[in-house]
């Protein structure tokens, strides 16, 4: 099946297709293709298939909202608990360099701003919109991540962290 056939499919025809009927027709898409697809596809069920399928690990029961982007080189860098919410626009932030400039030669550049690290997002997490996660983070269980953070650091669990940089402002009761 060429491309021109497969993405109308995939678009417009999940919702006669179980999981593993759009996996088989997706299985030689490109990841820069599953990845479009993960962040623009109408559904959230299919959304989390195809971010899987580039080596995203995804919990039971979470939702990724619309425009959700992750930059890891589709390494297993990434890895999002149970009942997470990401909002519209969350951006993650796991690999980072500055690809073809001849700033990667720089020492400095080199040995300190070019990136790669995973990110772990535990259960129950809530994100916000407009969120930038970046290289090396935990978000602990329960944390609130408000809307337009620049996560730079782990957020400890049952807390809220707002702002850029995000520092937390409240921690929260658990009740359960």
């Amino acid at each position: 099946m060429k491309y021109s056939e497969i993405i109308p499919v995939l678009m417009f025809d999940y919702e006669t297709m179980n999981r593993e009927q759009i996996i088989a027709v997706c299985q030689d898409l490109p990841h820069k293709m599953l990845r479009w697809l993960g962040a623009h596809h109408p559904d959230n069920e299919t959304r989390k298939i195809f971010f899987e399928m580039t080596n995203v690990d995804i919990g039971e029961g979470t939702v990724i909202n619309l425009n959700f982007v992750v930059s890891d080189g589709y390494r297993p860098l990434l890895k999002i608990g149970k009942r997470v919410a990401v909002s519209p626009n969350v951006t993650v932030i796991c690999e980072s360099s500055p690809n073809n400039s001849r700033l990667q030669e720089e020492v400095y550049v080199r040995s300190r701003l070019i990136v790669a690290n995973s990110v772990v997002i535990e259960d129950d997490v809530w994100i916000g919109s407009n969120v930038v996660i970046l290289p090396g983070v935990t978000l602990g269980q329960g944390a609130i991540i408000g809307s337009g953070a620049v996560v730079t650091r782990s957020v400890t669990p049952w807390t809220i962290a707002v702002g850029i940089p995000a520092r937390v402002i409240r921690r929260i009761s658990r009740k359960g």
